[in-house]
């Protein structure tokens, strides 16, 4: 596969040849530029290969449906937008949800404890742009969010970047519930976020540089191990 922008000369994704399995957990990580966003996007479908097929379970992407495509993908973007309104509306964002499956996923999202705390508990105003919440408390609601759609691809784009250490623990936690059996792909400078991934891919200049494991990869001392010691 193969990608560049209009306006730009260069390559983004140059002879980029990648499968992934259903459930599998997929982190890109690369110089900032390297075409990390590109192949979400890609993944997404608000661009297209201009040489090569982007395709899932063996159809190309721009033969099928996208809208009804993307209901299956929740994304965590590293900054939470949030409206003003209570925290349940927040999360349930117009899908109906019985009380018993959306303390499930308060539950999932250890977002149980901050909701206890909150002066109207789920039916508290976040304020204007969730300006009432701290950072990891508004991208455990963007989890909740994820949560309650039950999506079947999930993508992390730099979702825990903006977290203190603190926020971050109780929000790594909640991503590995919401990533349980999904087929998830991340972006991710954090070396917590990507750690536990199936498999770690290590893009330079468009192309495949290495993937595998964090273990493998460490252990072999090339571009990863370079990129995450530099």
């Amino acid at each position: 596969m193969y990608f560049k922008y209009d306006d730009g000369e260069n390559l983004v994704l140059n002879d980029f040849n990648l499968e992934i399995k259903k459930g599998e957990c997929i982190a890109f990580v690369g110089e900032s530029g390297g075409g990390k966003t590109t192949l979400l996007d890609l993944i997404i479908g608000f661009i297209k290969p201009i040489k090569g097929n982007v395709l899932l379970d063996g159809q190309d992407m721009q033969l099928i449906n996208l809208r009804d495509y993307r209901k299956h993908i929740a994304v965590v973007p590293q900054n939470t937008m949030l409206f003003s309104g209570s925290v349940k509306e927040n999360i349930t964002y117009g899908v109906n949800v019985s009380e018993e499956k959306l303390n499930e996923i308060l539950e999932a999202s250890c977002l149980s404890d901050v909701i206890c705390k909150l002066p109207d508990g789920l039916n508290t105003n976040v304020g204007e742009h969730g300006g009432m919440l701290s950072g990891g408390q508004k991208q455990r609601i963007a989890i909740a969010r994820a949560l309650i759609r039950d999506p079947k691809i999930i993508i992390l784009d730099e979702a825990t970047s903006a977290l203190d250490i603190q926020s971050e623990v109780h929000v790594q936690k909640a991503l590995k519930n919401l990533t349980n059996g999904r087929t998830t792909f991340i972006v991710a400078h954090r070396l917590s976020t990507i750690k536990d991934a199936d498999r770690i891919i290590v893009i330079n200049n468009g192309t495949i540089a290495e993937e595998g494991s964090y273990k493998e990869l460490i252990t072999k001392k090339g571009d990863f191990y370079n990129l995450i010691n530099n």
